[in-house]
């Protein structure tokens, strides 16, 4: 990718910037902590940072959806202040990576160290950070997610080929047999040319979901939609159904 075509994808998720808007100074390494809804995204890497579904590497990663527009200074090449955001993208690291699966589409307070303007192909937001503490936000914890850790738990299996561990996240009573066993599962996920990758998961309403995903079987390549449902048993998050949208 360019450097122009960079530059005009970041200028893309720009905002008018409003009279109040928070202003962070990168020389100070600010911002310290953000809040906000965290997203887990599977961003486009190599060769060119445009669409996993042409051939370009699938980079998993996170976005820090903020309640109102930020902007930045303190770098005279990659930060300006007169253009305001309001997505981060977050890096996980060893001490927060399970909190951040755990809290994925809740509303999460973080602590960031090393925030970077975007300035690279891998950068996909204005503002990129490390969250080296997350914690949910004052009242988000009772709301829980939904169940959109399991399902993205249920596709990471998927993707490994385990079907055990897949089937773990389904009702019971659809994986003694049929499609959602764990032996259907791993024969068919584990014996994929090409594995599937999530590339979106995104809540659509209470204990729904909407997912994206990529695989390649001896039939041709599926660049699939479905719609997930969960239900909730005994404080656990389960996979209730699958609504494939686009037939595969």
């Amino acid at each position: 990718m360019s450097v122009l075509k960079h530059i005009g994808l970041m200028a893309a998720l720009m905002l008018p910037l409003p009279a109040a808007a928070a202003c962070f100074d990168l020389g100070k390494a600010e911002p310290h902590e953000l809040s906000g809804m965290l997203s887990h995204r599977i961003f486009a890497g190599p060769p060119n940072f445009e669409d996993v579904q042409t051939g370009d590497t699938p980079e998993p990663g996170y976005i820090l959806k903020l309640e109102a527009p930020i902007c930045l200074t303190g770098d005279e090449d990659f930060a300006d202040p007169d253009f305001a955001f309001d997505e981060v993208q977050l890096v996980s690291t060893d001490a927060t990576g399970e909190a951040m699966v755990a809290l994925n589409e809740q509303r999460v307070q973080v602590t960031l160290a090393t925030p970077i303007p975007a300035m690279t192909g891998h950068h996909h937001r204005p503002l990129v950070a490390w969250v080296t503490a997350i914690e949910p936000e004052d009242g988000a914890a009772s709301e829980g997610d939904g169940g959109a850790s399991t399902v993205e738990a249920f596709y990471l299996a998927l993707g490994s080929g385990d079907g055990a561990s897949a089937a773990g996240f389904v009702i019971p009573e659809k994986t003694a047999k049929g499609p959602f066993s764990a032996k259907a599962l791993s024969r068919f996920y584990g014996g994929l040319p090409e594995k599937l990758w999530l590339i979106e998961l995104r809540k659509t309403g209470p204990n729904r979901f909407a997912v994206r995903y990529r695989f390649r079987s001896s039939s041709g390549t599926c660049d699939g939609r479905a719609t997930v449902t969960t239900v909730q048993r005994k404080g656990r998050s389960f996979i209730a159904g699958i609504r494939a949208e686009n037939g595969c």
